[in-house]
C-alpha cells in the first residue's frame, strides 16, 4: 500500500511540473476534466467509478486521491491501484489503473489423512469463484492448524501455495504435514490432602494415554474445552463432600518439545469440610413444610453435599410442577459458620401461579400424522400442565423411534395459560438391509430385511425378513397396529416358516401368531395371543436322543395354543434403556380341545432392571425363570423345551450346552430354566450408540426329572461390543465358561447376533 501511495505522490510532483507549462489558471485552481479506468476485467467501469469520490469538474486534491485509492483497495478486488494523469482541456485527465486479483477457482488439500476435505472445508470455509485475498491466506493457515489441534495434532505444518492457472484465475493448495497425534502423558493434582490423585482422576473426563484403547477412542486426548469442564468437575466433587471453600485453578499444561505429550497439573486448595447445621424453608404455601422435608434428602448433621441439594431442588420443583406450577422456583441460600465449620441451608420457594394448557402445537411432522403424535402426549388441552406427564410424553414419543430430535416446550401466552410446542425432527423409519455374519448358534448367516416402522405415517409396522444360515433358515412377516380402530388395543400378526438343523435331527416349524394387547395406565400392559403352527421332526440320525426319535415317529404335528401375558415397563427408552425396569409373566396353553395334536402348558417369568451410573455408564440386571410340561399323557414337544447356553441365555457356552446333554454330547433341552445376566455398559462412541460391555451370566436348564438347584447353575463371563443399529442391536461378545467340566471348552467363545436383546 505504501508503495502505491508513494507512486501517487510522485505523480503529484509530475503533475505540478506539467502544469507550469499550461500557464496559471484562474486563482491557481486545477480542475479535473476527465476521470477514466483501465485494467479492469471482471469489475465493470461504472462500479469502480461509483466508488471514487472525486468527480469530473472537482478541484484537484492529492488528499482525496489518496482516500479514493484506499477505498478501491478496501473493495478486495485489486492487488494494485495506480493513478495516472495528464493535462487535458485546460485541466487534468486522471486514469485509475487497476490490476484485479485472480479469481479463486478451487481449494486443494494435500497430505491430509486424518481430516478429510469435507471436514476441513467445514472448519475453514473458503469461498471459491471469488477474488483471492492473499492477506487472508495466513488466517486460513491458522484455522487449519486449529482444526488439527482440536484433533490433538499439535505439530501439524501447513504451507499455502498459490498457482496461477491463467492471467485472472488461481488455484490455492494447502500442503499439510500432519505429524503425530499428541496424548496426555501425566495428570497430577497439587495441594490435595483428603483425596488421592487416583480418586480425583476418576472425577474428570480427561484421561491418560492407554495403548490398548486410545487408538480407537478419544481417551488420552488433550482438549481445552474438556479441561475447562474438568476444573468444574473437580470443584463439584469437593462441594459434594462438604468443602465449601475449595478452589480449583486452571491447570498448568506443559507440551513436550516434540509436541507429542501433555503433562497436566491441577492446583487445588481444599479448605475445610462443612456439615449441615439447620435446614429452613421460606415462601411455601401450597405445600406445608413437613411435605417438603419428606422430599429433602439433605439432613442436618450430615456432610454438606451440593449435588444432593440440587436433587432436593429438582424434587421440590417437580412436586409443584405436578400440580401445574411449572414456573415455581426454588433457590438455596447458604449461610456458612466458619467457627464451627457448619452451614445453614434455606430453600426459598417462589410458587408463582398454576398454569393450564391452551393449545398443543405440533411442528416438524412432515410424514407422521398428528393423531399418531397426540395419542402419545399425556397432557390435554384445557387441563393443568403436569411436568411428570411431560416427561412421560417425551418417553412415549421417543419410544416410537420415529424422531431424531424431540422438544416439548411450554410457551406462556397469557397469565395462567401456556401453549405446548411439540417440536419434532423426523428420521427415516424404513430400512432395507442385506447383510451377513457369523452366529455362534447358526454359524455363517445371511440376512435380508425390509422394515417400515411408520407405514404411511400411521404408526403401523410392517416387516419382512429372511435369515439363511448354516443351521437355520427362517422367513417371517410381521404387521403391527398399535391402536386398532383408534382404540387402546394393539394387534400384531406374525407369520413364519423356519427350518433349524441340530447335530442329529432337523426341526421344521410353519405357523403364525395373532396377538391383541392393551395398555392399563402408563406402564402396565396385557395381551392375549393365539398360535397355530405345525412341527415336523425329520432327518433323524441314529445318535439322536430317544425323546427326539419318539417325536419323529408322530410325523407332522399341529400346535394350537392360547397365551396370556402381563407386563410392567418403566424403561426410559425401550431400544437402549438407561434406567427403569421391565417385569413380565406369560402363560401359554396348548390342547387338543383347540384343534391341535400337542398338549402342554408353559410359564415364563422375566425381569430386567437398569441403573444409570456416572459418565453415562449403565448397570443392567436380568433374570428369567421358565417351566413347561406336557399334559394329558403327552410329552412336551422338543421345540417347546428350554435351551440354555448361547448369546441370549448364558454366554461362554454353545447353544443348549448349559443344560441337559446326552453322553454323546447331543443337547436335550429342559422343561425348566433359570438364568441371570449382569451387564456393565460403557459408551465407546456415544453419537453412534456403540458401547463396551462386560458381563457375568449364571444359569442352567433342568430336565424333567431334575429339581432346580442353585449349586448346579453354570457360570460365564466376558466382554463385547454392542451397537444399537437402525435394524436392531448388533452384538459381538466373547464369553468364557468359568466352571468347565471335563471335555468342555475352556477358552473364550465368540458370540454374534443382530436384532435381539434379553
Amino acid at each position: 500500500m505504501l508503495k502505491f501511495l508513494g507512486t501517487v505522490s510522485l505523480l503529484f510532483v509530475l503533475i505540478l511540473v506539467g502544469f507550469s507549462s499550461l500557464g496559471h489558471a484562474e486563482d491557481n485552481e486545477i480542475r479535473i476534466k476527465l476521470i477514466d479506468v483501465k485494467g479492469n476485467r471482471k469489475i465493470d467501469r461504472a462500479t469502480i467509478l461509483s466508488k471514487i469520490s472525486l468527480k469530473e469538474g472537482d478541484l484537484f486534491s492529492p488528499a482525496q486521491i489518496r482516500e479514493d485509492v484506499k477505498t478501491l483497495y478496501r473493495l478486495g478486488y485489486f492487488d494494485r491501484v495506480d493513478v495516472e494523469t495528464e493535462g487535458f482541456e485546460g485541466g487534468l485527465a486522471m486514469t485509475f489503473s487497476v490490476h484485479e486479483k485472480p479469481l479463486l477457482i478451487d481449494v486443494v488439500y494435500e497430505g491430509n489423512e486424518h481430516l478429510d476435505k469435507d471436514k476441513l472445508k467445514e472448519k475453514v470455509p473458503i469461498k471459491t469463484q471469488t477474488f483471492l485475498d492473499t492477506e487472508e491466506i495466513n488466517t486460513y493457515v491458522e484455522k487449519i492448524k486449529k482444526a488439527y489441534e482440536a484433533e490433538a495434532y499439535y505439530s501439524a505444518e501447513v504451507t499455502p501455495i498459490i498457482q496461477r492457472v491463467s492471467e485472472d484465475q488461481a488455484l490455492l493448495t494447502f500442503l499439510i504435514k500432519e505429524g503425530d497425534r499428541a496424548y496426555v502423558r501425566q495428570i497430577r493434582m497439587r495441594g490435595n490432602q483428603t483425596f488421592t490423585d487416583k480418586e480425583l482422576r476418576k472425577q474428570i473426563e480427561t484421561s491418560k494415554y492407554f495403548w490398548l484403547t486410545s487408538w480407537m477412542t478419544e481417551s488420552g486426548r488433550y482438549k481445552a474445552e474438556t479441561i475447562d469442564g474438568d476444573v468444574d468437575r473437580l470443584r463439584e466433587f469437593y462441594l459434594n463432600h462438604g468443602y465449601l471453600q475449595v478452589q480449583v485453578a486452571p491447570p498448568k499444561v506443559d507440551l513436550s518439545e516434540d509436541k507429542q505429550w501433555f503433562d497436566i497439573t491441577f492446583p487445588i486448595v481444599e479448605g475445610d469440610q462443612f456439615k449441615v447445621k439447620e435446614i429452613h424453608y421460606e415462601g411455601n404455601q401450597l405445600f406445608d413444610t413437613d411435605r417438603l422435608v419428606e422430599l429433602t434428602k439433605s439432613k442436618e448433621g450430615e456432610i454438606f453435599n451440593r449435588g444432593q441439594v440440587r436433587q432436593d431442588i429438582v424434587s421440590m420443583v417437580d412436586l409443584y410442577g405436578e400440580r401445574g406450577y411449572i414456573f415455581a422456583n426454588v433457590v438455596p441460600q447458604l449461610n456458612p459458620h466458619l467457627e464451627d465449620k457448619t452451614v445453614d441451608i434455606t430453600f426459598q420457594v417462589a410458587e408463582d401461579d398454576p398454569v393450564k394448557v391452551r393449545e398443543i402445537r405440533i411442528t416438524g411432522n412432515d410424514k407422521t400424522r398428528d393423531k399418531v403424535i397426540r395419542r402419545e402426549v399425556r397432557v390435554n388441552e384445557g387441563e393443568l400442565i403436569n411436568t411428570k406427564l411431560l416427561r412421560r410424553s417425551f418417553q412415549r414419543l421417543n419410544n416410537l423411534n420415529f424422531f431424531e430430535n424431540i422438544e416439548i416446550v411450554p410457551e406462556q401466552v397469557e397469565k395462567g395459560w401456556v401453549d405446548l410446542n411439540v417440536k419434532l425432527k423426523e428420521k427415516p423409519t424404513g430400512t432395507f438391509s442385506i447383510g451377513g455374519g457369523y452366529s455362534s448358534v447358526d454359524r455363517f448367516i445371511a440376512t435380508t430385511e425390509i422394515t417400515q416402522g411408520n407405514l404411511f405415517g400411521r404408526g403401523q409396522l410392517v416387516r419382512a425378513k429372511a435369515e439363511i444360515g448354516g443351521r437355520r433358515k427362517t422367513y417371517s412377516l410381521t404387521f403391527r397396529e398399535p391402536y386398532l380402530f383408534d382404540t387402546n388395543v394393539s394387534e400384531t400378526t406374525d407369520l413364519f416358516n423356519s427350518v433349524r438343523s441340530f447335530n442329529s435331527y432337523e426341526e421344521k416349524r410353519v405357523g403364525g401368531d395373532l396377538i391383541f394387547g392393551r395398555q392399563f395406565g402408563e406402564y402396565v400392559s396385557a395381551s392375549v395371543s393365539y398360535t397355530l403352527e405345525t412341527l415336523n421332526i425329520r432327518n433323524v440320525q441314529d445318535q439322536a436322543p430317544d425323546l427326539i426319535k419318539e417325536q419323529a415317529k408322530l410325523g407332522k404335528t399341529l400346535t394350537s395354543a392360547l397365551g396370556f401375558s402381563l407386563a410392567r415397563d418403566t424403561r426410559d427408552f425401550i431400544f437402549d434403556p438407561k434406567e427403569g425396569s421391565r417385569n413380565s409373566i406369560s402363560f401359554e396353553y396348548a390342547g387338543t380341545f383347540l384343534g391341535g395334536d400337542n398338549d402342554y402348558y408353559k410359564v415364563i417369568v422375566d425381569s430386567s432392571r437398569y441403573f444409570p451410573l456416572w459418565w453415562e455408564h449403565v448397570l443392567s440386571v436380568h433374570g428369567r425363570f421358565g417351566y413347561a410340561i406336557g399334559i394329558a399323557g403327552k410329552e412336551l414337544p422338543a421345540g417347546e423345551r428350554f435351551f440354555v447356553g448361547g448369546i441370549n441365555t448364558v454366554r461362554g457356552f454353545k447353544f443348549g450346552k448349559a443344560g441337559p446333554v446326552t453322553d454323546t454330547g447331543e443337547i436335550l433341552g429342559g422343561n425348566k430354566q433359570l438364568f441371570f445376566n449382569v451387564e456393565y455398559l460403557i459408551p465407546l462412541v456415544p453419537e453412534a450408540k456403540i458401547k463396551w460391555l462386560f458381563f457375568y451370566d449364571l444359569g442352567r436348564a433342568f430336565d424333567d426329572s431334575e429339581a432346580i438347584r442353585f449349586s448346579q447353575l453354570r457360570q460365564g463371563a466376558g466382554f463385547g461390543l454392542r451397537w444399537i443399529s437402525p435394524i436392531g442391536p448388533l452384538r459381538i461378545e466373547m464369553g468364557k465358561n468359568l466352571n468347565p467340566e471335563p471335555g468342555e471348552n475352556t477358552g473364550f467363545i465368540p458370540e454374534f447376533s443382530i436384532g435381539t436383546l434379553f
